[in-house]
């Protein structure tokens, strides 16, 4: 009979599923052996110091755009009616763009040019009956001038006593008549303005006045050109010189790019500044452009305000010598502008320096020793190379962070 304590019980039952799980026992198959580690690798990377020519480029997403725009706006506020444009459309000088509710103003100008056209005709009839007057008056004073040349006959011809008493009497009724009729003929002619001509005046004043009221609720055309954008939508309210849409002549075009700061630094008539642009057949072409500075297209013409600043965006010519066919309004061209070129600059992987606290620097390797670089500035950068201004020398290596 065997006892077995329990104690015991549990340190077999331990070792027996411990020798299961590695095959079990010796005359079973053998254990499986536990992977180790890979092998880490501390080698650090070793740069060396070149010598040569660096050229800093920075490539930006260019658009076609006209070299004229006008950003046109409604003179009041309301809800917009009718948007008859939308981008990319081709317009007529003084064709209607866009309008807001005009229909009461169209029916009170509608009245105010019938009116002016009563008051015109009234005053056309005025016109004529002082043309007559004028003439009649005219007349009169043509008709006494001869009856006074005859009571002049007669007095000459009166032998005296009672005939020449009447041929007197009749001269000087003759010549009183005729001072009446210049009198006549003097008002006919200063009657220049009469209640008719007020009334047309008036008329016209309120035709005036409503047409500049429905002016203020439209907008035209102000050249021939082309839609480049819309914000108005048909049923929304629009503050007055809130700006409603964008047009642009297509006559003459530009180059646009975002503004960026470090290109602002460089950027002048002399800077190196190229377009890629590619054909049917995949084939780059590249054509030289200039930059525009201080360039703003969009202009204060009446009806139209700015809403672009000299800030926001860079502009450049259209290549020359190139056909605007391949370069349509709203095209994306590649710009490539050149930061800056050195020839015989120190030339470091931008891997090779470390920074720590604000500074950097690097570690050159000098024999078994190691000795501690400052970098006093970097200059140009590419991808694969950055320029450094330090105490380096043409084929210094560098060990790597």
């Amino acid at each position: 009979m065997f006892i077995i304590r329990k104690g015991w019980w549990v340190i077999i039952a331990g070792l027996t599923g411990l020798l299961t799980a590695c095959g079990g026992f010796i005359g079973g198959p053998g254990p499986t052996p536990t992977p180790l580690p890979p092998v880490v690798s501390y080698e650090k990377a070793i740069f060396t110091v070149k010598k040569g020519e660096i050229v800093q480029e920075k490539e930006m997403q260019a658009v076609v755009v006209p070299y004229k725009q006008d950003d046109l706006y409604f003179q009041s506020s309301g809800f917009i009616t009718r948007v008859l444009v939308k981008e990319g459309d081709s317009v007529k000088k003084g064709d209607l763009l866009a309008e807001l509710q005009v229909d009461d103003l169209l029916n009170q100008l509608e009245q105010a040019q019938i009116d002016l056209e009563v008051a015109q005709a009234a005053l056309a009839k005025d016109k004529t009956q002082r043309e007559y007057a004028v003439q009649r008056a005219q007349i009169d004073v043509k008709m006494w001038e001869d009856r006074l040349e005859l009571a002049k006959l007669d007095l000459a011809d009166a032998s005296g006593g009672s005939a020449r008493n009447r041929a007197q009497l009749n001269y000087d009724i003759t010549e009183q008549n005729l001072e009446l009729a210049k009198i006549d003929l003097k008002e006919a002619n200063e009657q220049v303005t009469s209640y008719e001509e007020q009334a047309v005046q008036r008329s016209q004043l309120a035709v005036q006045r409503l047409e500049s009221l429905v002016a203020e609720k439209r907008i035209y055309a102000p050249y021939d050109g082309l839609v480049l954008k819309t914000n108005g939508v048909e049923g929304r309210e629009i503050q007055a010189y809130d700006i409603a849409i964008r047009i642009g002549d297509p006559a003459e075009l530009v180059l646009r790019t975002p503004y960026d700061y470090d290109i602002s630094k460089v950027l002048s008539n002399n800077t190196d500044i190229r377009v890629q642009i590619f054909t049917d057949t995949e084939e780059k072409l590249t054509y030289p452009v200039e930059y525009l500075p201080n360039f703003i297209p969009i202009t204060n013409s009446e009806g139209s305000g700015s809403s672009s600043s000299a800030s926001d965006w860079f502009y450049f010519t259209i290549p020359q010598g190139l056909s605007l066919d391949k370069l349509p309004i709203g095209h994306s061209v590649n710009l490539v502008v050149t930061i800056g070129k050195k020839e015989d600059a120190l030339l470091l992987p931008p891997a090779a320096i470390r920074s720590y606290g604000g500074n950097s620097f690097v570690i050159i390797l000098d024999g078994d020793r190691r000795r501690r670089v400052e970098i006093s500035s970097i200059g140009l950068r590419t991808s694969e190379y950055v320029e450094v201004v330090a105490d380096l020398a043409e084929g210094d290596q560098v060990l790597g962070p």
